[in-house]
């Protein structure tokens, strides 16, 4: 297989559509100009894609362009492979032809035939602290600047699909405005029921507040927030009184403690403090069973949402 063959042909695959579409983007951006995309450029799904315009297109001379882009998305639901195959073993140096999927595996035959003429991409999708970067790193691309704990909060409440944060991130710049920093009230557009109601509901509980919680709790569901949101939210409060316990019981300074937790600001330690004092020898494991017992419950469905969340509060409140 000769480097001709391998450049004239790209295999893509990630189980993240922003990904995809990212990556087509940019290949398309470098290979052909916008104005002369209506004749040169071609996206087609596999279901649809018949191979005689596919080839055709391929084969033909680009016009007021250096070359042609045909992407096949989805490649795994394409069936026309024979004459495809015979295609890319002497493709046309002037036309790109890229294949799509988020489906498609190493050890399908689809795949293992493909490799051998076309570079593979491979696109993973970030996990833990790394879709925090990567969410960071997306402000960045917009000039703003957003400090790491809120752009965990973001993660926590909006999901780890980078569409969906992708989505989050432009509608949270456009509302900064010119603001170079993204601050907390910003996330208000992102947060069903506002980011302040939130913060008070996981304050109440610190607290031991229960009528001051409820009352939070019902204006965050009749704002239409999600319980499959709010359980993360408070079970990661819950985690960090839990971590914190340990690093102070190690000999850490409890300012130490929060701002290795993300707790940077003075104010939100003094909570974090006070909450960490009223739990005392309370068993926050055992809080952190009562949290995934309650998402647990929510995903089956097993009993209706709203008795599931009062349940919990009543049940961390004693």
């Amino acid at each position: 297989m000769g480097s001709r063959e391998k450049e004239a042909a790209f295999l893509i695959i990630s189980p993240e559509p922003l990904l995809l579409r990212e990556t087509e983007q940019q290949l398309l951006d470098g290979l052909v100009p916008p104005e002369a995309r209506s004749l040169n450029y071609l996206p087609v799904y596999g279901w649809e894609a018949d191979i005689r315009s596919v080839l055709e297109f391929l084969q033909t001379i680009p016009f007021l362009s250096a070359g042609r882009l045909l992407v096949l998305r989805e490649v795994h639901a394409f069936d026309q492979w024979k004459d495809l195959i015979e295609y890319l073993k002497d493709p046309n140096p002037t036309s790109t032809l890229v294949m799509t999927s988020s489906e498609l595996k190493k050890k399908d035959a689809a795949y293992r035939t493909l490799s051998q003429y076309c570079q593979v991409r491979e696109l993973k999708r970030p996990y833990g602290e790394a879709v925090v970067s990567w969410v960071v790193d997306r402000f960045r691309s917009l000039d703003k600047k957003i400090d790491r704990h809120l752009a965990r909060i973001l993660v926590e409440t909006s999901g780890t699909s980078l569409t969906d944060l992708g989505s989050e991130v432009e509608k949270i710049s456009i509302h900064a405005g010119e603001r170079a920093e993204i601050e907390r009230d910003d996330l208000d557009v992102s947060i069903p029921g506002g980011i302040e109601n939130i913060f008070n509901l996981i304050d109440a509980l610190g607290d031991g507040d229960r009528e001051t919680a409820l009352k939070c709790l019902r204006r965050l569901t009749d704002s239409g927030s999600r319980p499959e949101y709010l359980i993360p939210m408070i079970a990661r409060h819950y985690r960090q009184m839990i971590r914190g316990r340990s690093l102070i019981s190690e000999g850490m300074e409890p300012a130490a403690a929060a701002a290795q937790l993300g707790i940077k600001y003075r104010g939100l330690q003094e909570k974090f403090f006070r909450h960490m004092a009223r739990a005392g020898k309370r068993d926050l494991e055992r809080d952190m069973v009562r949290l995934s017992v309650s998402d647990r419950l929510l995903k089956t469905g097993s009993m209706p949402e709203d008795i599931i969340l009062d349940r919990l509060l009543m049940e961390l409140l004693v």
